[in-house]
């Protein structure tokens, strides 16, 4: 099949090897010059080192990504730096990860965090141990602040709060709490290393897009960079991309990018269209 792949972030970069691996003929469709999406590099034209497009962590439960990444030839030891979950303050208070398995690591950790009293420390086994027998499930509407109601001001200001910002770019109030679990799940109650920081030692552009984007053209795949999908139209079975003919289409570039694109396409998409438009959004800024 003829695969074409609108967006060139780390998700496109994904969808391409995925849709390589299966033995289809992927194109990925780039409006900028540049690979990597929002977690990129940036280049200049006076030969210094490339700066990254902000400060990007990773996590040890980003097991997917890891393993694309190995896939496509980085070498995940040499460039990522892991540490154990740290979120102290100047004053010393906080949580620390001890290197243990999980969740023997985050019982620790929560047993030992600094400036927390013993009711702080309960509150929080409670409510985790509350999650654990739920699965790790609430209601789609419940927000982190609702779901994490039960905590002292302490657990929330010290833990929950960066952690939602850090895992969800959101403040707590306005964060989903399902969202909020499962990362919470992959993290702290899931595999060996899950809750681990992964600090890049190299470049985001070397850290994956470049590696996938050669990986990808070893394999027959295109890379369009610049070009700015203008038409995306039905054609019987298949689909016309500014008149080149492709059997499948997969939209991973911004939700207003490709609301555009549908809005336009002929196709009958009101509900998602309104949910598309609907999504709100949030900067990030590196200090």
């Amino acid at each position: 099949m003829r695969i074409a792949v609108v967006g060139a972030g780390w998700s496109g970069l994904a969808a391409a090897i995925t849709a390589t691996q299966a033995g289809h003929h992927a194109t990925v469709f780039e409006a900028s010059r540049a690979i990597g999406g929002r977690a990129r590099a940036l280049f200049d034209t006076k030969n210094t080192p490339p700066l990254d497009n902000g400060q990007h962590i990773l996590i040890g439960a980003y097991t997917e990504t890891l393993r694309l990444m190995r896939l496509v030839g980085v070498d995940i030891d040499q460039a990522l730096l892991r540490l154990p979950l740290t979120l102290l303050f100047p004053d010393g208070n906080g949580l620390q990860l001890p290197a243990l398995p999980a969740p023997f690591d985050a019982l620790v950790g929560i047993l030992r965090a600094q400036g927390w009293g013993w009711r702080d420390k309960a509150a929080l086994l409670r409510t985790a141990v509350g999650w654990q027998l739920g699965q790790f499930q609430c209601s789609p509407q419940k927000s982190v602040t609702h779901l994490c109601a039960a905590l002292t001001p302490r657990v929330l200001n010290d833990l929950i709060e960066p952690l939602c910002v850090a895992a969800l770019n959101t403040p707590a109030d306005r964060s989903s709490g399902q969202v909020f679990l499962r990362v919470v799940q992959d993290s702290l109650f899931g595999a060996p290393g899950g809750s681990n920081l992964l600090l890049p030692r190299v470049d985001l552009d070397t850290l994956f897009p470049a590696p996938a984007v050669q990986w990808l053209q070893q394999r027959g795949a295109t890379i369009a960079l610049g070009h700015r999908v203008q038409v995306l139209q039905p054609h019987g079975t298949e689909w016309l991309i500014d008149g080149a003919v492709f059997d499948a289409v997969l939209l991973t570039c911004p939700p207003w990018e490709a609301a555009r694109l549908v809005e336009h396409s002929g196709v009958a998409a009101g509900t998602w269209l309104q949910k598309a438009h609907a999504l709100q959004f949030e900067s990030i800024a590196t200090v």
